[in-house]
Protein backbone atom coordinates (compact mmCIF):
# COMPACT_ATOMS: atom_id res chain seq x y z
CA UNK A 1 0.00 0.00 0.00
CA UNK A 2 1.35 3.43 -0.93
CA UNK A 3 1.11 6.54 1.22
CA UNK A 4 0.96 10.29 0.77
CA UNK A 5 3.38 12.73 2.38
CA UNK A 6 1.27 12.77 5.56
CA UNK A 7 1.44 8.99 5.89
CA UNK A 8 -2.14 8.33 4.82
CA UNK A 9 -2.78 5.17 2.80
CA UNK A 10 -3.56 5.82 -0.89
CA UNK A 11 -4.06 2.28 -2.13
CA UNK A 12 -2.06 -0.32 -3.97
CA UNK A 13 0.24 1.09 -6.63
CA UNK A 14 -0.21 4.73 -5.56
CA UNK A 15 2.34 6.95 -3.75
CA UNK A 16 3.02 10.65 -3.35
CA UNK A 17 6.47 11.89 -4.26
CA UNK A 18 8.44 14.55 -2.41
CA UNK A 19 7.55 17.11 -5.11
CA UNK A 20 3.88 16.57 -4.31
CA UNK A 21 3.00 14.66 -7.52
CA UNK A 22 1.28 11.28 -7.35
CA UNK A 23 2.86 8.18 -8.85
CA UNK A 24 0.75 5.30 -10.20
CA UNK A 25 2.54 2.05 -11.02
CA UNK A 26 1.81 -1.59 -11.70
CA UNK A 27 3.35 -4.63 -13.39
CA UNK A 28 1.76 -5.96 -16.59
CA UNK A 29 0.92 -9.59 -17.28
CA UNK A 30 4.17 -9.75 -19.27
CA UNK A 31 6.24 -8.58 -16.30
CA UNK A 32 6.74 -5.04 -17.62
CA UNK A 33 6.67 -2.30 -14.99
CA UNK A 34 4.46 0.68 -15.90
CA UNK A 35 4.50 4.02 -14.08
CA UNK A 36 3.00 7.47 -14.64
CA UNK A 37 2.89 10.64 -12.52
CA UNK A 38 0.00 13.07 -12.02
CA UNK A 39 -0.62 16.33 -10.20
CA UNK A 40 -4.07 15.19 -9.04
CA UNK A 41 -4.67 12.00 -7.07
CA UNK A 42 -7.97 11.32 -8.86
CA UNK A 43 -6.25 11.28 -12.25
CA UNK A 44 -3.61 8.87 -10.95
CA UNK A 45 -6.30 6.51 -9.66
CA UNK A 46 -8.25 6.68 -12.93
CA UNK A 47 -5.17 5.93 -15.04
CA UNK A 48 -4.14 3.02 -12.82
CA UNK A 49 -7.63 1.52 -12.87
CA UNK A 50 -7.94 1.76 -16.66
CA UNK A 51 -4.39 0.54 -17.33
CA UNK A 52 -4.80 -2.52 -15.10
CA UNK A 53 -8.14 -3.31 -16.75
CA UNK A 54 -6.72 -2.99 -20.26
CA UNK A 55 -3.77 -5.20 -19.36
CA UNK A 56 -6.01 -7.86 -17.79
CA UNK A 57 -8.30 -7.94 -20.81
CA UNK A 58 -5.54 -8.14 -23.38
CA UNK A 59 -5.84 -4.53 -24.59
CA UNK A 60 -2.62 -2.82 -25.60
CA UNK A 61 -1.36 -0.23 -23.10
CA UNK A 62 -1.40 3.10 -24.88
CA UNK A 63 1.08 5.90 -24.28
CA UNK A 64 2.52 9.08 -25.76
CA UNK A 65 4.06 7.08 -28.63
CA UNK A 66 0.73 5.62 -29.76
CA UNK A 67 -0.04 6.28 -33.42
CA UNK A 68 -3.44 7.34 -34.73
CA UNK A 69 -3.85 3.88 -36.29
CA UNK A 70 -3.20 2.19 -32.96
CA UNK A 71 -5.53 4.55 -31.13
CA UNK A 72 -8.33 4.07 -33.67
CA UNK A 73 -8.12 0.27 -33.29
CA UNK A 74 -8.33 0.50 -29.50
CA UNK A 75 -11.03 3.18 -29.59
CA UNK A 76 -13.31 1.44 -32.10
CA UNK A 77 -12.97 -1.84 -30.19
CA UNK A 78 -14.33 -0.23 -27.04
CA UNK A 79 -17.03 1.69 -28.94
CA UNK A 80 -18.26 -1.53 -30.54
CA UNK A 81 -19.64 -2.61 -27.16
CA UNK A 82 -21.78 0.51 -26.68
CA UNK A 83 -22.77 1.81 -30.14
CA UNK A 84 -25.12 0.50 -32.81
CA UNK A 85 -23.49 -1.52 -35.62
CA UNK A 86 -24.47 1.13 -38.13
CA UNK A 87 -22.55 3.82 -36.23
CA UNK A 88 -19.47 1.60 -35.92
CA UNK A 89 -19.62 0.86 -39.65
CA UNK A 90 -19.76 4.58 -40.48
CA UNK A 91 -16.83 5.43 -38.20
CA UNK A 92 -14.74 2.62 -39.62
CA UNK A 93 -15.56 3.48 -43.24
CA UNK A 94 -14.69 7.15 -42.83
CA UNK A 95 -11.44 6.34 -41.05
CA UNK A 96 -10.23 3.75 -43.54
CA UNK A 97 -11.31 5.75 -46.58
CA UNK A 98 -10.43 9.33 -45.68
CA UNK A 99 -8.39 9.58 -42.47
CA UNK A 100 -5.96 6.66 -42.27
CA UNK A 101 -3.76 7.50 -45.26
CA UNK A 102 -3.35 11.11 -44.13
CA UNK A 103 -2.56 10.77 -40.40
CA UNK A 104 -2.69 7.06 -39.52
CA UNK A 105 1.07 6.70 -39.03
CA UNK A 106 1.44 9.93 -37.03
CA UNK A 107 1.59 9.86 -33.24
CA UNK A 108 -1.70 10.93 -31.67
CA UNK A 109 0.17 13.56 -29.66
CA UNK A 110 1.62 15.10 -32.85
CA UNK A 111 -1.64 15.59 -34.78
CA UNK A 112 -2.46 19.27 -35.24
CA UNK A 113 -5.60 21.09 -36.45
CA UNK A 114 -3.95 21.73 -39.83
CA UNK A 115 -3.72 17.94 -40.43
CA UNK A 116 -7.45 17.51 -39.80
CA UNK A 117 -8.37 20.56 -41.87
CA UNK A 118 -6.35 19.21 -44.78
CA UNK A 119 -8.42 16.00 -44.75
CA UNK A 120 -11.70 17.92 -45.02
CA UNK A 121 -10.40 20.31 -47.68
CA UNK A 122 -9.11 17.40 -49.76
CA UNK A 123 -12.50 15.67 -49.59
CA UNK A 124 -14.25 18.85 -50.71
CA UNK A 125 -11.83 19.23 -53.62
CA UNK A 126 -12.57 15.65 -54.72
CA UNK A 127 -16.32 16.30 -54.77
CA UNK A 128 -17.43 14.38 -51.68
CA UNK A 129 -20.98 15.04 -50.48
CA UNK A 130 -21.36 17.46 -47.59
CA UNK A 131 -22.89 14.77 -45.40
CA UNK A 132 -19.88 12.49 -45.93
CA UNK A 133 -17.41 15.28 -45.11
CA UNK A 134 -19.44 16.06 -42.00
CA UNK A 135 -19.28 12.39 -40.94
CA UNK A 136 -15.50 12.47 -41.34
CA UNK A 137 -15.32 15.63 -39.24
CA UNK A 138 -17.41 14.01 -36.49
CA UNK A 139 -15.33 10.82 -36.58
CA UNK A 140 -12.14 12.80 -35.94
CA UNK A 141 -13.80 15.00 -33.33
CA UNK A 142 -15.14 12.08 -31.27
CA UNK A 143 -12.01 9.95 -31.71
CA UNK A 144 -9.64 12.68 -30.52
CA UNK A 145 -11.96 13.79 -27.74
CA UNK A 146 -11.79 10.23 -26.40
CA UNK A 147 -7.98 10.33 -26.70
CA UNK A 148 -8.02 13.47 -24.54
CA UNK A 149 -10.34 11.86 -21.99
CA UNK A 150 -7.96 8.88 -21.82
CA UNK A 151 -5.04 11.28 -21.22
CA UNK A 152 -3.17 10.43 -24.40
CA UNK A 153 -3.16 14.10 -25.42
CA UNK A 154 -3.48 17.36 -23.51
CA UNK A 155 -6.06 18.75 -25.95
CA UNK A 156 -7.97 17.65 -29.03
CA UNK A 157 -6.71 18.92 -32.41
CA UNK A 158 -10.30 19.15 -33.64
CA UNK A 159 -11.57 22.46 -32.29
CA UNK A 160 -14.23 24.85 -33.55
CA UNK A 161 -11.61 27.54 -34.08
CA UNK A 162 -8.96 25.32 -35.66
CA UNK A 163 -10.96 22.93 -37.87
CA UNK A 164 -13.91 24.08 -39.94
CA UNK A 165 -16.10 22.48 -42.55
CA UNK A 166 -15.35 23.86 -46.03
CA UNK A 167 -17.67 26.81 -46.67
CA UNK A 168 -19.29 25.28 -49.74
CA UNK A 169 -20.40 22.11 -47.88
CA UNK A 170 -21.50 23.43 -44.50
CA UNK A 171 -24.16 20.95 -43.52
CA UNK A 172 -27.57 21.93 -44.85
CA UNK A 173 -30.63 19.91 -44.02
CA UNK A 174 -32.96 19.17 -46.93
CA UNK A 175 -36.69 19.48 -46.31
CA UNK A 176 -39.61 19.69 -48.69
CA UNK A 177 -41.51 22.89 -49.26
CA UNK A 178 -45.29 22.65 -49.02
CA UNK A 179 -45.47 22.66 -52.82
CA UNK A 180 -42.82 19.92 -53.20
CA UNK A 181 -44.52 17.77 -50.58
CA UNK A 182 -47.91 18.12 -52.25
CA UNK A 183 -46.49 17.49 -55.73
CA UNK A 184 -44.56 14.38 -54.65
CA UNK A 185 -47.55 12.83 -52.86
CA UNK A 186 -49.95 13.62 -55.71
CA UNK A 187 -47.58 12.01 -58.20
CA UNK A 188 -46.82 8.87 -56.17
CA UNK A 189 -50.40 8.34 -55.04
CA UNK A 190 -51.31 6.96 -58.46
CA UNK A 191 -47.92 5.62 -59.55
CA UNK A 192 -46.35 4.11 -56.43
CA UNK A 193 -48.59 1.46 -54.87
CA UNK A 194 -45.97 -0.27 -52.70
CA UNK A 195 -44.52 2.60 -50.66
CA UNK A 196 -47.06 5.43 -50.77
CA UNK A 197 -48.42 4.52 -47.32
CA UNK A 198 -44.92 4.65 -45.84
CA UNK A 199 -44.31 8.09 -47.34
CA UNK A 200 -47.49 9.48 -45.79
CA UNK A 201 -46.84 7.76 -42.46
CA UNK A 202 -43.28 9.17 -42.26
CA UNK A 203 -44.52 12.68 -43.11
CA UNK A 204 -47.11 12.43 -40.32
CA UNK A 205 -44.89 10.98 -37.57
CA UNK A 206 -41.27 11.97 -38.25
CA UNK A 207 -40.02 8.42 -37.64
CA UNK A 208 -36.61 7.31 -38.88
CA UNK A 209 -36.47 4.81 -41.74
CA UNK A 210 -35.15 1.99 -39.52
CA UNK A 211 -37.95 2.70 -37.01
CA UNK A 212 -40.56 2.56 -39.79
CA UNK A 213 -39.16 -0.75 -41.08
CA UNK A 214 -39.25 -2.31 -37.60
CA UNK A 215 -42.75 -1.10 -36.70
CA UNK A 216 -45.10 -3.85 -35.50
CA UNK A 217 -48.86 -3.94 -35.09
CA UNK A 218 -48.33 -4.67 -31.41
CA UNK A 219 -46.68 -1.25 -31.11
CA UNK A 220 -50.00 0.45 -31.87
CA UNK A 221 -52.45 1.44 -29.15
CA UNK A 222 -55.70 1.55 -31.12
CA UNK A 223 -57.69 3.13 -28.29
CA UNK A 224 -55.40 6.09 -27.62
CA UNK A 225 -54.31 6.38 -31.27
CA UNK A 226 -50.63 6.30 -30.42
CA UNK A 227 -47.66 4.24 -31.59
CA UNK A 228 -44.73 3.07 -29.47
CA UNK A 229 -41.36 3.40 -31.23
CA UNK A 230 -39.09 0.89 -29.52
CA UNK A 231 -36.82 -0.82 -32.07
CA UNK A 232 -34.81 -0.53 -35.28
CA UNK A 233 -34.67 -3.00 -38.14
CA UNK A 234 -32.00 -2.65 -40.83
CA UNK A 235 -30.67 -4.83 -43.65
CA UNK A 236 -26.90 -5.35 -43.84
CA UNK A 237 -25.88 -5.86 -47.46
CA UNK A 238 -22.37 -6.94 -46.41
CA UNK A 239 -23.72 -9.97 -44.54
CA UNK A 240 -27.11 -10.34 -46.25
CA UNK A 241 -28.86 -10.28 -42.87
CA UNK A 242 -31.62 -8.34 -41.18
CA UNK A 243 -30.44 -6.79 -37.90
CA UNK A 244 -32.89 -6.11 -35.08
CA UNK A 245 -31.82 -3.59 -32.47
CA UNK A 246 -32.93 -0.98 -29.94
CA UNK A 247 -33.71 2.58 -30.95
CA UNK A 248 -30.85 4.95 -31.81
CA UNK A 249 -30.78 6.43 -28.30
CA UNK A 250 -32.66 5.97 -25.04
CA UNK A 251 -34.72 9.07 -25.85
CA UNK A 252 -35.67 7.55 -29.22
CA UNK A 253 -37.79 4.96 -27.40
CA UNK A 254 -40.95 7.03 -27.37
CA UNK A 255 -44.72 7.17 -27.87
CA UNK A 256 -46.03 9.27 -30.77
CA UNK A 257 -49.66 10.47 -31.06
CA UNK A 258 -51.06 9.62 -34.49
CA UNK A 259 -52.67 12.01 -36.92
CA UNK A 260 -55.85 10.75 -38.56
CA UNK A 261 -53.97 10.08 -41.81
CA UNK A 262 -51.34 7.98 -40.02
CA UNK A 263 -54.01 6.14 -38.04
CA UNK A 264 -56.02 5.36 -41.19
CA UNK A 265 -52.94 3.89 -42.86
CA UNK A 266 -52.40 1.54 -39.92
CA UNK A 267 -56.06 0.52 -39.98
CA UNK A 268 -55.83 -0.25 -43.68
CA UNK A 269 -52.70 -2.33 -43.14
CA UNK A 270 -54.25 -4.14 -40.21
CA UNK A 271 -57.15 -5.26 -42.40
CA UNK A 272 -54.80 -7.48 -44.39
CA UNK A 273 -52.70 -8.56 -41.42
CA UNK A 274 -54.43 -11.87 -40.65
CA UNK A 275 -54.61 -12.73 -44.34
CA UNK A 276 -50.86 -13.09 -44.54
CA UNK A 277 -49.91 -16.51 -45.79
CA UNK A 278 -47.15 -18.96 -44.88
CA UNK A 279 -44.75 -17.21 -47.30
CA UNK A 280 -44.22 -14.52 -44.63
CA UNK A 281 -41.35 -15.57 -42.30
CA UNK A 282 -42.37 -15.85 -38.66
CA UNK A 283 -40.05 -13.02 -37.54
CA UNK A 284 -41.82 -10.62 -39.93
CA UNK A 285 -45.45 -11.67 -39.46
CA UNK A 286 -46.19 -8.76 -37.12
CA UNK A 287 -44.35 -6.11 -39.18
CA UNK A 288 -46.67 -3.36 -40.50
CA UNK A 289 -45.02 -2.59 -43.85
CA UNK A 290 -44.04 -5.63 -45.94
CA UNK A 291 -43.39 -6.06 -49.65
CA UNK A 292 -44.99 -8.67 -51.93
CA UNK A 293 -42.35 -11.23 -50.94
CA UNK A 294 -43.46 -11.08 -47.33
CA UNK A 295 -40.33 -9.31 -46.09
CA UNK A 296 -39.65 -5.69 -45.13
CA UNK A 297 -38.42 -3.22 -47.70
CA UNK A 298 -34.65 -2.72 -47.35
CA UNK A 299 -33.35 0.64 -46.18
CA UNK A 300 -31.70 1.38 -49.53
CA UNK A 301 -34.84 0.44 -51.46
CA UNK A 302 -36.70 3.40 -49.98
CA UNK A 303 -34.14 5.92 -51.21
CA UNK A 304 -33.85 4.21 -54.60
CA UNK A 305 -37.62 4.42 -55.11
CA UNK A 306 -37.74 8.07 -54.05
CA UNK A 307 -34.90 9.05 -56.40
CA UNK A 308 -36.73 7.28 -59.23
CA UNK A 309 -40.02 9.08 -58.65
CA UNK A 310 -38.30 12.44 -58.18
CA UNK A 311 -36.74 12.04 -61.59
CA UNK A 312 -40.10 11.11 -63.12
CA UNK A 313 -41.92 13.99 -61.43
CA UNK A 314 -39.19 16.57 -62.06
CA UNK A 315 -38.58 17.19 -58.35
CA UNK A 316 -35.13 17.87 -56.89
CA UNK A 317 -33.97 14.50 -55.46
CA UNK A 318 -34.11 13.82 -51.75
CA UNK A 319 -33.80 10.85 -49.39
CA UNK A 320 -36.24 9.04 -47.13
CA UNK A 321 -34.77 10.90 -44.14
CA UNK A 322 -35.95 14.15 -45.72
CA UNK A 323 -39.48 13.21 -44.64
CA UNK A 324 -38.32 13.43 -41.00
CA UNK A 325 -36.91 16.93 -41.56
CA UNK A 326 -40.08 17.93 -43.41
CA UNK A 327 -42.29 16.69 -40.57
CA UNK A 328 -40.28 18.76 -38.07
CA UNK A 329 -40.47 21.82 -40.30
CA UNK A 330 -44.25 21.56 -40.69
CA UNK A 331 -44.56 21.21 -36.89
CA UNK A 332 -42.56 24.40 -36.35
CA UNK A 333 -44.61 26.22 -38.96
CA UNK A 334 -47.77 25.09 -37.16
CA UNK A 335 -46.50 26.63 -33.92
CA UNK A 336 -45.53 23.46 -32.02
CA UNK A 337 -43.16 24.26 -29.16
CA UNK A 338 -39.67 22.79 -29.37
CA UNK A 339 -39.92 20.73 -26.19
CA UNK A 340 -42.90 18.79 -27.54
CA UNK A 341 -41.27 18.40 -30.95
CA UNK A 342 -38.05 17.18 -29.34
CA UNK A 343 -39.91 14.42 -27.48
CA UNK A 344 -41.84 13.35 -30.60
CA UNK A 345 -38.63 13.17 -32.65
CA UNK A 346 -36.85 11.26 -29.90
CA UNK A 347 -34.04 13.73 -29.28
CA UNK A 348 -32.08 13.77 -26.03
CA UNK A 349 -32.26 17.57 -25.77
CA UNK A 350 -34.23 20.48 -27.16
CA UNK A 351 -30.98 22.02 -28.42
CA UNK A 352 -30.56 19.23 -30.99
CA UNK A 353 -34.06 19.90 -32.29
CA UNK A 354 -33.52 23.64 -32.54
CA UNK A 355 -30.06 23.37 -34.15
CA UNK A 356 -30.85 20.67 -36.70
CA UNK A 357 -34.57 20.51 -37.43
CA UNK A 358 -35.97 24.00 -36.84
CA UNK A 359 -35.83 25.29 -40.41
CA UNK A 360 -37.33 28.69 -41.03
CA UNK A 361 -38.92 28.86 -44.47
CA UNK A 362 -39.38 32.07 -46.44
CA UNK A 363 -43.13 31.75 -46.03
CA UNK A 364 -42.75 31.48 -42.25
CA UNK A 365 -40.57 34.59 -42.10
CA UNK A 366 -43.08 36.62 -44.10
CA UNK A 367 -45.97 35.38 -41.97
CA UNK A 368 -44.20 36.20 -38.72
CA UNK A 369 -43.38 39.74 -39.92
CA UNK A 370 -47.01 40.24 -40.95
CA UNK A 371 -48.13 39.09 -37.48
CA UNK A 372 -45.66 41.52 -35.93
CA UNK A 373 -46.91 44.31 -38.22
CA UNK A 374 -50.54 43.63 -37.27
CA UNK A 375 -49.64 43.63 -33.59
CA UNK A 376 -47.88 47.00 -33.84
CA UNK A 377 -50.77 48.51 -35.82
CA UNK A 378 -53.21 47.27 -33.20
CA UNK A 379 -51.12 48.81 -30.42
CA UNK A 380 -50.99 52.11 -32.31
CA UNK A 381 -54.78 52.12 -32.68
CA UNK A 382 -55.23 51.41 -28.98
CA UNK A 383 -52.99 54.35 -28.11
CA UNK A 384 -55.11 56.71 -30.24
CA UNK A 385 -58.37 55.46 -28.70
CA UNK A 386 -56.99 56.04 -25.21
CA UNK A 387 -55.90 59.60 -26.10
CA UNK A 388 -59.17 60.54 -27.85
CA UNK A 389 -61.23 59.22 -24.90
CA UNK A 390 -59.76 61.87 -22.67
CA UNK A 391 -57.59 59.47 -20.73
CA UNK A 392 -53.92 60.33 -21.23
CA UNK A 393 -51.60 57.57 -22.34
CA UNK A 394 -48.42 56.75 -20.42
CA UNK A 395 -46.34 58.54 -23.05
CA UNK A 396 -48.53 61.64 -22.86
CA UNK A 397 -48.43 61.75 -19.04
CA UNK A 398 -44.67 61.16 -18.97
Amino acid sequence: MGKNLKGRELGKGLTQRKDGRYSAKFTTCNGIRKEKCFSVLGEAKAWLRDAVYQDAHGTRILNENTTVDQWFDAWIEQKSATLRPNSIRNYRERYLTNIKDEIGSIKVSEVRPIHCQKILNKMAAHGYKGSTIYQTYMTMAIMFKSAYENMLIIRSPVTKAGVKLPVEIVKKVRFLTVEEEREFLNFTRYNETSMYDQYVFALNTGVRTSELIGLKFTDVDWKTKTVHIQRNLEFRHATGQWIWGPTKTKSSNRIIPLTQDAYDILLKRKAGWKARGPEVPEEFRDIVFLNRNGTPWKNSAYDTKIYYWCQKAGIRPFSMHTFRHTFATRCVEAGMNFKTLSVILGHSSTKITMDVYAHVTDETKVEEIRNFESYMQKKACEEKIICFSGIPSESASG
